[in-house]
């Protein structure tokens, strides 16, 4: 068994889903504004509930929370051990290897623990985001693969979330190609991990896979829009290759990533754009009309909002 410093151990035994405690797993604000108050997180191991307030600055209610959550840390001992035998890694906030991009653009709202299959290190690397709808047009699933082979000549990764449509498409091809992709999944990452291919990509330290969520947790609407902030916070940019105006996940997304300024957005307006895509276009998404001027990504400033703060894993 590989046994995290005390700092990381703490980090997961309060953000983990592996392990039933007696409370439930801090938050993402919770967490971070924990971290703020305990540079040392391994300090909090041995201490009392209420010396646990003092040195965190929490209330009573959280210090009581937080002991419950320490006090599971021989289960989550074994726990740990089998999941890592399976190949499955948990990666707190504080980890080397946790995406530093992700957390400079989402502040308190980035997911204080990634539930992570393959090469942790992938996460880290430049990728350019691809996404776009399930039921993708001929001309939609064209471009995807176009994107995700220009990106890999251009020696980037390529992140999306793994659905049916543009993500599969996009992660196949620059896995065909030779590149590196991060699919960041809202669907059962247990289950998902299970493919054939998709363990085959992992062996080939080709695909990570990462989710911030249980990774036995079905697939629901909000874990698919969590997912979607994480794609564009990981990403240098992100394209999108179809979306129906005003309704999707992937207009949603877009939308957001645009009012919030998480990161680039790119919008397809070449022949055969979507309506939603020449919305987005209007919204501010910059537009891309042949594939060929893909490079080099736009880049702007990000800016923390309110949201973004509040924001909870």
């Amino acid at each position: 068994m590989t046994r995290p410093a005390d700092s990381e151990l703490v980090a997961l035994l309060l953000t983990q889903r592996l392990v039933e405690a007696e409370a439930s797993p801090l938050k993402a604000a919770e967490f971070w504004a924990v971290v703020e108050c305990v540079p040392d997180l391994g300090a909090l191991l041995c201490l009392r509930p209420d010396e646990i307030g003092e040195t965190a600055q929490v209330d009573e209610s959280t210090a009581q929370r937080i002991g419950a959550l320490l006090a599971v840390v021989t289960a989550f001992a074994f726990a740990l051990d089998d999941a890592q035998q399976s190949g499955l890694r948990l990666l707190s906030g504080l980890s080397e290897h946790f995406p530093a991009v992700m957390k400079e653009r989402l502040g308190r709202a980035a997911p204080p623990l990634l539930y992570v299959f393959g090469d942790a290190g992938l996460l880290g690397q430049s990728a350019l985001g691809i996404v776009g709808s399930r039921a993708v047009s001929e001309g939609g699933s064209k471009i995807a693969r176009e994107a995700a082979l220009a990106a890999v000549k251009a020696g980037l990764g390529v992140i999306s979330g793994g659905a049916k449509g543009v993500d599969r498409l996009a992660m196949n091809a620059a896995v065909d190609a030779g590149g590196h992709v991060v699919g960041v999944v809202a669907d059962s990452l247990l289950r998902t991990a299970r493919d054939s291919e998709v363990r085959r990509a992992v062996n080939d330290d080709q695909l990570c896979l990462c989710s911030p969520y249980k990774p036995t947790a079905g697939f629901s609407v909000a874990n698919a829009m969590g997912r979607n902030k994480l794609i564009y916070a990981m990403s240098t940019a992100t394209l999108v290759v179809e979306c129906e105006e005003g309704s999707g996940g992937t207009w949603a997304g877009a939308v957001e990533a645009l009012r919030g300024r998480t990161a680039p957005v790119i919008a397809w307006t070449g022949v055969g754009a979507s309506s939603g895509n020449i919305a987005l276009a209007h919204r501010g998404a910059h537009p891309l009309g042949v594939v060929e001027d893909l490079f080099p990504l736009p880049s702007h400033e990000v800016v923390l909002t309110p949201a973004q703060l509040r924001l909870d894993f």
